[in-house]
């Protein structure tokens, strides 16, 4: 074997814990061939006047590094190849295989801008006709709280529906929101059980530990508290739709985990012509 088959690809810490570090970030990443010059925009743009992503590239924990792995292929896959993957991802999340098709045959984006004034970037989003999905991934930290001290007076699971539910009503669009994590809302909200909503809403929770905060939110979204939607109701209003029923905004939101994405993806690969792939 050649010395590059054999070089290190980077490293943990002198104690082996912790995370490992690639040298480079196109290790970190699955980069399709010609997909080189669009990984190196996507890692180096910026967000808040940072470039959050750059700084994790070469981290093995980065979420950004995962989502870009996965929904870039997917995004590069043979058209009904894709369509399959998409379905079987909103089965996973949603319960039924009856996808919009705005979905099927939407664009799919890794870390695109949406809306003024407030604004959010996405980790994944998907734009078709009639439909607009945003995909917020999770990995290992917990979703960001709100924390008006610091001019955020939305925790991140409100400020993705605020503002997709907005750039959804502006085109007329179906908007859906769907939660991926590294396990299922009913194994992180165990984590916390029968937490009280002034627990929820502390705002320097983090760590792993913490991870049951985005299984609350989520589920007081979709589910409702004490049996009523007035919580996701109050959101939409105050998102400037009133009339959007919280029952339909709740319809739209589904879970996913990494598990699911690995596999759809993957079989992604074994559907796609090695000619296509190469």
């Amino acid at each position: 074997m050649g010395n590059s088959t054999n070089a290190s690809k980077g490293k943990r810490s002198s104690t082996g814990r912790g995370t490992f570090k690639y040298a480079k970030p196109y290790d970190n990443h699955v980069v399709l061939p010609g997909r080189e010059e669009a990984l190196h925009q996507f890692i180096h743009q910026s967000y808040g006047g940072m470039q959050h992503k750059l700084r994790n590239a070469c981290s093995s924990n980065s979420e950004d590094a995962l989502t870009w792995s996965f929904f870039d292929v997917l995004a590069q896959a043979p058209d009904a190849v894709r369509r399959e993957a998409l379905t079987n991802l909103w089965e996973l999340g949603f319960g039924t295989r009856a996808t919009p098709e705005g979905v099927l045959a939407g664009t799919i984006a890794i870390g695109k801008r949406y809306g003024t004034g407030e604004s959010t970037e996405t980790d994944v989003s998907i734009e078709g006709p009639g439909a607009l999905v945003f995909i917020e991934a999770k990995l290992y930290s917990p979703m960001s709280m709100a924390d008006p001290s610091r001019a955020k007076p939305h925790n991140q699971i409100e400020r993705k529906l605020r503002v997709g539910l907005r750039e959804a009503a502006q085109r007329k669009s179906n908007f859906y929101f769907v939660l991926l994590d590294i396990a299922p809302l009913e194994a992180l909200r165990s984590l916390n059980p029968g937490v009280s909503l002034a627990d929820a809403t502390k705002p320097h929770a983090s760590g792993f530990a913490s991870k049951w905060l985005t299984a609350y939110w989520f589920s007081r979204y979709k589910y409702g508290s004490s049996g009523s939607r007035a919580p996701l109701q109050r959101l939409v209003s105050d998102a400037a739709i009133p009339s959007l029923p919280a029952k339909d905004v709740a319809e739209r939101m589904g879970w996913l985990t990494w598990a699911d994405v690995a596999k759809a993806i993957l079989r992604t690969a074994i559907a796609t012509p090695s000619s296509v792939r190469s």
